[in-house]
């Protein structure tokens, strides 16, 4: 398992709140929670982002502008997208949903697996790059 874990929530304070709780305690993890588009584009230049969290409180458009965003900074970046709005999105933008009844518990499991896979996918293509070379 990774020693960090970077996550941006976007959402409503409570929301944010949490996805803080969610976090694994014995790891280091890095979290930036912002309210709306304009906080998400004025984070820090240094900030990195391994899952970004959002909530349902987003409108659709803000939802889009929010992902095509955060694939441009953050292109490994994994978006997980919770309530009622995930299950209108078929969008290659987003890379998981769920809906807004997750436990805190499912939720810190699902970003942790999401962390993990994420990880699991570079090593790969880092090893499929070096046989092509070789």
């Amino acid at each position: 398992m990774r020693k960090t874990m970077n996550v941006l929530s976007l959402g409503i304070e409570e929301w944010r709140f949490a996805v803080r709780k969610a976090l694994p305690t014995g790891q280091k993890s890095g979290f930036w929670g912002v309210n709306n588009l304009w906080d998400l584009c004025a984070l820090p230049e240094a900030v990195s982002v391994d899952v970004a969290v959002f909530h349902h409180s987003f409108s659709m458009r803000e939802l889009r502008c929010a992902a095509e965003y955060i694939r441009r900074r953050w292109p490994e970046a994994v978006i997980l997208v919770i309530g009622e709005r995930a299950k209108q999105l078929d969008d290659p933008l987003y890379d998981h949903k769920a809906n807004c009844e997750i436990s805190v518990e499912d939720l810190a499991r699902m970003i942790e697996t999401l962390v993990a896979g994420k990880a699991g996918i570079r090593r790969s293509v880092r090893s499929g790059l070096s046989n092509v070379r070789g």
